[in-house]
């Protein structure tokens, strides 16, 4: 399996619909952005505007949206030419500026000038890196763009809660957008011990009743924190810990050497 391809397409494919995975999309970006900002500002002790944010995984814009908004200088990069193409319409029509490009989380440096106050690999997009190998490469280059004492942080999901080798569907109920209304589900089945296939499936409701208008596929590597938070610190990293109490995933934070 080539997780650049696969990983890439789900996105492409799911970008015109992720904001639907939040029940009030803008509301959440709202509430993330506080969040962040209370956090960015209490680890660096520097108010937003002299703050450089890059997010190395910034799908649509869901964080990199709210905190330029609130001024921080934010660079966005991620591997789908969909949700860099829509993140760049979100931010035109919000009347903000961000450096959005393509780029791969594993050789991020090279897309851009550093060095960058902050990183963010949000949304459990670490897991995306179907090895150890990869997500420590990742990890370096993020240690690498980072100023000396700038920060990481990294949403994860906590796969020590997940039951493992158990096929599963997790629902996100009913969602409504310009007069449409769509049902979202995860369906999970496992490929082994560590790693499984997740389809995202959207069904709209029309005249004959519910039609898919989405299915695709990517993977995921169900790696522990205890694990990423050694990867970490393997990376070079000092200060690796994890905060549950900031958002909807637990976070974490570490600093670069």
């Amino acid at each position: 399996m080539s997780i650049d391809v696969d990983t890439r397409r789900f996105y492409d494919e799911l970008s015109p619909f992720y904001d639907l995975i939040f029940e009030n999309w803008e509301a959440s970006m709202s509430r993330q952005g506080v969040a962040l900002q209370a956090l960015i500002e209490s680890e660096l002790a520097a108010p937003a505007p002299s703050t450089r944010v890059l997010d190395v995984a910034c799908g649509i814009g869901t964080q990199a949206l709210p905190l330029a908004l609130r001024g921080f200088r934010v660079t966005a990069r991620d591997l789908s030419p969909g949700a860099i193409s829509r993140l760049r319409r979100e931010a035109d029509a919000r009347h903000v500026a961000i450096n959005a490009a393509v780029a791969d989380m594993r050789h991020v440096a090279a897309s851009v000038s550093g060095p960058f106050d902050v990183v963010l690999a949000f949304d459990n997009s670490i897991p995306h890196l179907l090895t150890d190998s990869d997500i420590g490469a990742a990890l370096a280059e993020f240690k690498a763009i980072l100023r000396p004492g700038g920060l990481c942080v990294c949403s994860v999901r906590d796969y020590d809660t997940v039951l493992r080798g158990v096929a599963a569907t997790h629902t996100y109920g009913e969602r409504h957008r310009d007069g449409e209304i769509f049902n979202l589900r995860q369906e999970w089945t496992w490929v082994d011990s560590t790693h499984y296939n997740l389809a995202f499936i959207v069904e709209k409701e029309g005249p004959i009743g519910p039609q898919t208008v989405l299915r695709t596929v990517t993977c995921y590597y169900a790696v522990s924190i205890r694990r990423l938070l050694e990867l970490m610190s393997e990376a070079g990293f000092v200060d690796c810990r994890r905060r549950d109490d900031i958002l909807y995933q637990p976070l974490l934070l570490a600093r670069a050497a």
